[in-house]
């Protein structure tokens, strides 16, 4: 049985994993039928709303709204459609208490981590090569996965490794010139937290629903910013076309995404729904370019394909050999 540890989003691990090891990916296979196609669609509609969320952040802190008030409302909101849903299909489910302190570290800590780094650097550099420098994680869980002896070295994971720092190299330009070095860092920082995260999170949860996993890290991040937001303030006196953008992100970068990647990843299995994922950043560029205004260099759509494609390597299951 193969398992996948390279996803889209905070809560995809969870997921991917949940369904890899509870029913296989050879099974899973086998129980795709006419409705694979809607499964297709609806991780490309997933892909699609996190796409738009550097999209949405971009808009809402032009709008003068603060990280914590963001992230604040995404999570709480969030946690409010996870925790509904998560009783209507599954009821009061038990959850152990070292499996409630893991999932909350992660969430409180790890996720809330990595989307504020993210959402940081969406402040500070364009938004096409913010999502194109998260997605160097791939490569760093091969890295770390490698180094701690989770995974085995393979020429795929090599050649991965190549094409994202190729990728890397051009979308960053060789001298970096009029780029913002703390925005850049930001975003890498983004990658290696989430990098880690996966890593945590496949290692320890992997018998947890991924509703349940959804409805305490959101929950938990939502703590986090409603304390900072506490502590700093919050920014309440903002537009009524800001305040959607917030409800954007909270709907369709988060509940939305989520849910239809829960829903396409069983028809599709593990595997597909990773690499299909892959297509996010390519979206984020093109929805910077109609949206924003922003564009690339011909090095960096080089780059943008080198990096998009060390993603997909990163995704492809080690080949099993047959006995």
């Amino acid at each position: 049985m193969s398992t996948n540890l390279y996803q889209i989003d905070a809560f995809d691990p969870f997921a991917v994993n949940f369904w890899a090891n509870k029913i296989g990916d050879s099974k899973m296979r086998n129980m795709r039928d006419s409705r694979y196609g809607e499964g297709v669609i609806a991780i490309l509609i997933s892909t699609l709303g996190f796409a738009l969320y550097p999209i949405f952040g971009k808009i809402v802190f032009a709008g003068g709204a603060s990280l914590a008030t963001v992230l604040f409302f995404r999570f709480a909101i969030g946690a409010l459609a996870f925790w509904a849903l998560l009783i209507w299909r599954e009821g009061f489910t038990h959850l152990t208490k070292r499996n409630l302190f893991a999932l909350w570290l992660l969430g409180g800590i790890g996720y809330a981590g990595q989307a504020g780094l993210y959402l940081s650097a969406v402040k500070l550099i364009p938004t096409s090569m913010a999502a194109l420098l998260l997605y160097v994680y791939p490569i760093l869980v091969t890295l770390l996965a490698l180094a701690s002896k989770q995974e085995k070295r393979s020429i795929i994971k090599i050649i991965g490794l190549f094409f994202s720092t190729l990728g890397l190299i051009l979308v960053l330009g060789l001298t970096m010139e009029g780029l913002n070095l703390l925005g850049i860092l930001l975003a890498l920082g983004s990658a290696a937290v989430y990098a880690v995260y996966i890593l945590v999170s496949n290692h320890v949860l992997n018998s947890v629903s991924p509703l349940l996993s959804s409805a305490v890290i959101s929950t938990a991040a939502s703590l986090t910013y409603g304390l900072s937001g506490l502590i700093q303030g919050f920014t309440w006196n903002i537009s009524a076309s800001t305040w959607l953008g917030i409800l954007g992100i909270a709907v369709f970068s988060t509940i939305i995404a989520i849910i239809t990647f829960f829903w396409g990843l069983q028809k599709v299995g593990p595997t597909t729904a990773s690499i299909v994922s892959t297509l996010e950043p390519v979206m984020t560029v093109g929805l910077a370019y109609v949206f924003l205004g922003e564009y690339l260099t011909l090095a960096q759509m080089i780059g943008a394909v080198c990096v998009v494609l060390g993603a997909i390597l990163a995704a492809l299951p080690r080949p099993e050999k047959i006995n």
